[in-house]
């Protein structure tokens, strides 16, 4: 990805206060520079930093870059962890990315900006925009990128982006639905030895598919030049490492989400609307399941403030397969 480990971006853990024989995985800028303004993003579910590989090259180039493994993700720590509601689940989440960014940007460890711009993608948006409620102290802009838990389902005003295709979606989350009471999940069909092998081939598979027609390829050789070996690699490896997520952890989603998402318990849809938040850009691939009617609404109720995005191509995972049209809303905005 034309990037120089060691030289461009480096990768450290950072113990947790608490208690230090936990830990997160950072990616992160090797040498941050006080001068320029800083990225911290975080991934979702079922992923890793990993996921924003694409728009790396971009984002180091102009911005001092933080990307963490969630605590039970990637290769941060697998701590036991007991939940017993919907809001000690986000609250756990919270905690610890205030630990993070606490420790990055006001703590003075690498002398930089206090400031810097907030980015969440699926999951990681939905704890991007409560964290933004919660702990707003530094936050410039948020950038949502598919963020799942924006839309109140209660409210009974339903207009939607034209280009939603939520009926489809319906029908591909009605399986999965009838399983998703009794804590029934792909790990716990990939734990069963007996589909073992066929769940290990079918989730690496489909669950993070990359369409072959998605990928382009810049003639010019610029940095966003995508090696679709590669990147088929590191996304099956992805999903395997993911089948051996500690249980507590997909039982945290479970208590988050009352199906699968990207309908939540506790949407944020009307705290956003009722609050004077930051700027919030929500940016969607064409293709993306993701439920859009709440960040489409909120664009609709207050366009200075909220900013609503569809990208040309690219479905849910668009930041891996379509970074040159992120990078200039990027550009543009921030």
């Amino acid at each position: 990805m034309n990037l120089e480990w060691g030289e461009d971006i480096i990768s450290e853990n950072i113990p947790l206060i608490e208690d230090k024989n936990y830990y997160c995985h950072l990616v992160r800028t090797a040498k941050p520079d006080p001068e320029k303004d800083n990225f911290f993003l975080i991934h979702g579910f079922l992923s890793s930093g990993i996921h924003f590989i694409s728009i790396l090259p971009y984002l180091i180039k102009h911005y001092n870059v933080f990307i963490p493994d969630t605590i039970g993700m990637g290769l941060s720590s697998r701590p036991k962890i007991e939940f017993s509601s919907p809001i000690d689940c986000e609250e756990y989440f919270l905690k610890i990315y205030h630990l993070i960014i606490e420790s990055i940007f006001f703590e003075n460890k690498f002398n930089i900006k206090k400031e810097y711009y907030l980015c969440g993608h699926s999951l990681g948006g939905f704890i991007a925009s409560r964290y933004m409620l919660k702990y707003p102290k530094g936050i410039k802009k948020v950038l949502l990128l598919s963020p799942c838990g924006i839309t109140d389902y209660h409210i009974k005003n339903t207009d939607m982006d034209p280009e939603s295709s939520s009926c489809i979606f319906c029908i591909k989350i009605t399986f999965p639905s009838l399983f998703w009471p009794c804590k029934l999940r792909v790990q716990s069909f990939y734990n069963c030895c007996c589909f073992h092998n066929i769940v290990k081939r079918v989730y690496g598979n489909y669950i993070f598919k990359i369409d072959e027609k998605e990928i382009k390829k810049n003639k010019d050789g610029s940095k966003f030049k995508v090696d679709e070996n590669k990147m088929r690699y590191i996304i099956k490896k992805l999903a395997i490492l993911s089948l051996d997520y500690p249980n507590d952890l997909y039982d945290c989603m479970c208590y988050i989400f009352a199906v699968p998402p990207p309908a939540v318990l506790l949407p944020v849809e009307v705290k956003l609307a009722n609050t004077n938040t930051k700027e919030i850009f929500f940016v969607f691939g064409k293709d993306d399941f993701m439920d859009k009617t709440g960040a489409y609404r909120l664009s609709k109720f207050n366009p200075e403030r909220y900013k609503y995005f569809t990208l040309s191509y690219g479905g849910h995972s668009f930041a891996l397969v379509n970074p040159r049209e992120l990078a200039d809303i990027i550009r543009e905005f921030f």
